[in-house]
């Protein structure tokens, strides 16, 4: 007859641990506590990303405003026909002169250098007792016809050399001279007598033009 002896003991047994109610509550605690933290700091983001909106809403609004505003304000202008007509005239112009520029450089005219020089000339040799009433520059070789007065017929003579000391009339004769008495002028109120004068007529021309115009 067999006889099995138990050697389990009840107190050797593994226990198992089990959790207080007050740990499980403080632990609940903490995540609620965790939970609330997070959810406040989610507020406060929402908060300032919902102002940084409003602010750019306002913003855009107001930039619409002034652009409408500009528009009333400043409306396109339509292209005048008029103006139009005129800066394509002007433009014209200029090309005409610009062109009459370039002719005048090439000296296509022989006279590349226009005649203002000639008046110049002759505003700079006066004379006194002697004053001009005419004085034409016309032609390729600038052909100078020259109208005036006198108190003395001397006078004349030393104008003349005054004007052949100009550079601009080197190369440049008179070839004709004529003086006459001025007609009488009527007297003046109160019985003065005018003074007289003489009338004279000059003209002069380049070399070329003289040996052109020779018989």
């Amino acid at each position: 007859m067999s006889q099995q002896i138990n050697l389990f003991n009840p107190i050797f047994r593994k226990q198992k641990k089990y959790f207080s109610s007050v740990t499980m509550l403080q632990g609940l605690a903490i995540i609620c506590v965790a939970c609330a933290l997070l959810a406040a700091d989610a507020a406060r983001r929402v908060r300032g990303l919902q102002i940084q909106a409003a602010a750019s809403a306002t913003l855009l609004a107001e930039t619409e405003r002034r652009r409408e505003l500009a528009k009333v304000q400043f409306p396109p202008r339509k292209r005048d026909p008029v103006i139009g007509a005129q800066i394509a005239e002007a433009t014209a112009r200029l090309a005409a002169l610009q062109g009459a520029s370039a002719v005048l450089r090439r000296g296509d005219f022989g006279n590349a250098n226009g005649f203002s020089e000639y008046f110049r000339a002759f505003a700079r040799r006066t004379v006194s007792g002697l004053w001009l009433t005419e004085l034409t520059v016309s032609g390729a070789n600038a052909q100078i016809g020259v109208k005036g007065n006198t108190l003395r017929a001397e006078l004349v003579p030393a104008f003349m050399a005054e004007l052949a000391r100009e550079p601009v009339m080197k190369g440049k004769s008179f070839s004709a001279l004529n003086i006459a008495q001025a007609p009488e002028a009527a007297p003046a109120e109160g019985g003065a007598t005018p003074r007289r004068y003489l009338s004279f007529k000059l003209d002069a021309y380049g070399a070329g033009a003289r040996t052109a115009g020779a018989p």
